[in-house]
């Protein structure tokens, strides 16, 4: 018997003939999809935190902030001036790579203030596939680097599951951090499915910036040796432009002096240089100042200085993050694939101002509830974006960042969701350098790369049915500015924050609630929470008020309440509610966690957790035992370690004696020795830490069963000790507990094992874990 068409067991279609032997037999091999004919490239750059104005090429804050490799982009490619996000990182992220609203993808937030509801569980349904899965299926290489933040928080650790990790969302390689931010000298990394070391040290010139972008040459140069024909699909995420506002001090240098006009002056002049460059409309106003901003010319001169140099750094980070970017494209070019690459530049939301009216040279002072003074940051002024702090600038600059836009990230008026979009693709894009005014969203990005690619959303991806795509495609706006936009609606929420666009019409409105007043250090605004029938809402013309300037909720209630209407419509079509604003019930409510509340943890040598994975020892009496074998001659390094340059702890040994030391936000550092060496051989050391009052105790070393040192803890961080950094057995890997030792410190004996017991139950610090969510999208 012969069959001329048989099917593999994955489903695809054998064209052979199979008999009895071979000789009866005629073989075929499997043909993989190829590419559409002609595909380009397509390299999505994804900047953070990059308010509408701090480009180059949309203002550069009054052309102070030098962009040029980005603003070439724009020169040879198209700015659109009203394109929106979803005024948060996570969610536009999976809006952007769905095709699909964020609530209907289930991230209607950061990964880290998911609930049990479906549009913020924080679980991507397979009903939504990603772009890469559909591109990777259709003879793409597909490729992502830098910031993810689209995984479960309690999916990051080494425990998975990996379905939500960027090689289970279609991509094939992966270089970056999981999480909502990292430090840029010391950061957290993964390649693909497993966590690594950061290949450099920041006294050897590391910087995150440069690490991502030889990678990305790397891995294309790979690819375009081996199948110069194929195309690819680059995700580039930069850490930057969010917090930590890290540069090397040379680029800071260059910037000495440029804001000392201060942000009042530099809004105006940046609004006047936004004109000329036509990226808004002549007739656009400057609204008041934000709420909690201080008018610089009342500042005294301490605060001016402080405040300069927070936005010097900034500058500095921005122009050190476009340097990179052009070593990419530059290799584009040299490679000889420029011109057949898609280029697309997008910031994921406005400007943020989340380091509050008087910014932060530390965001985990704030975080353990001990902010820092004027007076404690203008100390560390010199060191501001250096590895030794962890800075984020004051609201002023956020405002000024995102002229002539009210608000900032977070909110959903125009200055958390009106955001730089460029594309460069000289074969569709024939009026290089102008500007596209149609209203665009997020959303429309996949629809826009697979009507380009001559592609549909397939019906089924992996076995899955596909939910339509929600977006409209820009496409049509190539060749054609003055076509008129497909899209009729689009909604916006976020933390309870609300709008909606229909026409050319908006309305608004702030949901002003504690936890929201805090944030941006506004003193003087009556906040109703949970209270959402409160909410003032307001309306304007956008087509007219490019800046919300103007509110016509009074003039015609009429068009309100359509549009308020409308958005209830919306928000039931696409899983929005229930409302909720209590984020720190989102924390700490009943949600699963990675670690399993326990006494007594175990662990062998070696271990790398992830903060979430590590076990909260605040506030907790607790003991340390690790069974150690040590070399003749002595041995050194980490036993166990969590935390890092902004809080922690570490059992170490050192100069061969038995160190533990407790870090507070690292201001004190607190520090118990051994009275004597740390013998050769097997050895038993333990550490007690026995609480005295909250957040403060005793601490006793023994090595054998012998007393041999301890110390007084007078404060530890109460809350967090780092964004990710966690729990590690033999090392200290990115940035040090204690800086009397370089990372990553790794111990040169044996650890045969360690166990942590807790006295009292596992701690979870929800109230902690909340501000920093908060403030790490």
């Amino acid at each position: 018997m012969m069959s001329e068409l048989n099917t593999y067991l994955e489903g695809t279609p054998f064209t052979g003939i199979i008999g009895r032997t071979t000789n009866e037999s005629v073989p075929a091999w499997p043909v993989p999809a190829d590419a559409p004919e002609g595909s380009p490239n397509i390299l999505v750059i994804v900047l953070d935190d990059t308010g509408y104005a701090q480009l180059g090429c949309y203002g550069g804050l009054g052309g102070r902030i030098r962009t040029p490799n980005m603003d070439r982009l724009a020169d040879e490619g198209i700015r659109y001036i009203n394109f929106h996000t979803t005024a948060l990182c996570s969610p536009t992220r999976a809006a952007l790579l769905t095709g699909r609203n964020h609530h209907t993808v289930g991230v209607a937030t950061i990964m880290e203030a998911a609930t049990g509801y479906p549009g913020y569980n924080a679980r991507i349904p397979r009903e939504t596939a990603m772009l890469p899965a559909v591109l990777v299926e259709r003879g793409f290489n597909t490729m992502a680097l830098g910031k993810w933040h689209l995984t479960p928080d309690e999916h990051e650790s080494a425990s998975g599951p990996y379905d939500r990790w960027p090689l289970g969302q279609g991509f094939e390689r992966f270089y970056g951090f999981l999480p909502g931010e990292t430090s840029q000298w010391e950061p957290d990394l993964w390649e693909d499915n497993h966590k690594i070391d950061p290949p450099g040290r920041p006294e050897d010139g590391y910087h995150l910036n440069e690490d991502l972008v030889d990678h990305a040459i790397d891995w294309i140069n790979a690819q375009k040796v081996s199948t110069p024909n194929k195309p690819f699909f680059m995700y580039f995420c930069t850490g930057a432009m969010h917090s930590p506002h890290h540069a090397p001090k040379e680029y800071i240098e260059e910037y000495k002096g440029a804001f000392d006009a201060g942000w009042d002056i530099v809004r105006e002049e940046t609004l006047a240089r936004q004109k000329e460059l036509g990226v808004v409309p002549e007739n656009t106003e400057l609204p008041a100042p934000n709420p909690g901003v201080k008018a610089w010319a009342s500042l005294g001169d301490g605060d001016k200085r402080l405040f300069a140099r927070q936005m010097e750094v900034f500058a500095a980070y921005l122009t050190h993050t476009d340097h990179h970017v052009g070593r990419l494209i530059d290799f584009l070019e040299e490679a000889g694939v420029l011109d057949d690459t898609l280029v697309i530049l997008v910031s994921d939301n406005g400007a943020s101002g989340e380091g509050g009216a008087n910014g932060l040279s530390s965001e985990m002072s704030l975080f353990n509830l001990s902010p820092e003074s004027i007076e404690d940051m203008l100390a560390k002024v010199d060191d501001w974006g250096s590895p030794s702090t962890h800075p984020h600038y004051a609201t002023g600059w956020a405002m000024a960042g995102n002229t002539p836009n009210r608000w900032y990230k977070q909110l959903v008026h125009e200055g958390g969701t009106r955001d730089p979009f460029v594309i460069r693709w000289p074969a569709r894009i024939k009026d290089a350098g102008s500007t596209r005014t149609q209203f665009h969203h997020v959303v429309d990005v996949t629809p826009t790369i697979l009507e380009i690619l001559g592609l549909n959303m397939p019906d089924s991806v992996r076995g899955y049915a596909q939910r339509p795509l929600e977006g409209e495609s820009m496409a049509y706006s190539f060749a054609d500015a003055e076509a008129p936009t497909p899209k009729k609606i689009q909604y916006f929420e976020m933390l309870s924050h609300r709008a909606i666009w229909a026409g050319g019409w908006k309305a608004v409105t702030t949901h002003w609630s504690t936890l929201f007043k805090a944030a941006f250090g506004i003193t003087d605004h009556e906040v109703h929470d949970g209270d959402f029938d409160a909410d003032v809402w307001e309306l304007y013309n956008i087509d007219e008020d490019f800046s919300e300037v103007h509110d016509l909720a009074s003039e015609n209630p009429a068009k309100l309440t359509e549009l308020r209407d409308l958005w209830w419509a919306e928000a039931g079509k696409h899983q929005v509610l229930p409302l909720d604003d209590n984020l720190l019930g989102k924390m700490a409510g009943d949600k699963p966690r990675v670690v399993e509340d326990r006494d007594t943890y175990t662990y062998f040598w070696p271990v790398k957790l992830v903060r979430s994975a590590s076990p909260q020892v605040k506030n907790v009496s607790h003991v340390i035992n690790a069974d150690i074998k040590i070399p003749e001659g002595g041995a050194e390094g980490v036993i166990v370690s969590d935390g890092g340059l902004d809080g922690g702890y570490v059992l170490c040994i050192k100069d061969r004696l038995l160190c533990y030391v407790s870090n507070y936000l690292n201001r004190e550092h607190y520090v118990a020795t051994s009275d004597k060496p740390v013998p050769s051989g097997e050895v038993s050391v333990r550490m007690e830490f026995e609480k005295t009052v909250d957040f403060a105790g005793n601490v006793t070393l023994y090595i054998n069963g012998d007393k041999v040192g301890g110390a007084e803890v007078k404060r530890t961080n109460p809350l967090a000790y780092a964004v990710a950094e966690g729990l590690e057995i033999g090392s200290d890997s990115t940035s040090p507990v204690w800086p009397e030792y370089t990372p990553p410190f790794n111990f040169t004996g044996t650890i045969k094992k360690v166990e942590l017991r807790l006295k009292g139950g596992a701690a979870y610090d929800a109230e902690g874990f909340t501000r920093m969510a908060q403030f790490k999208q």
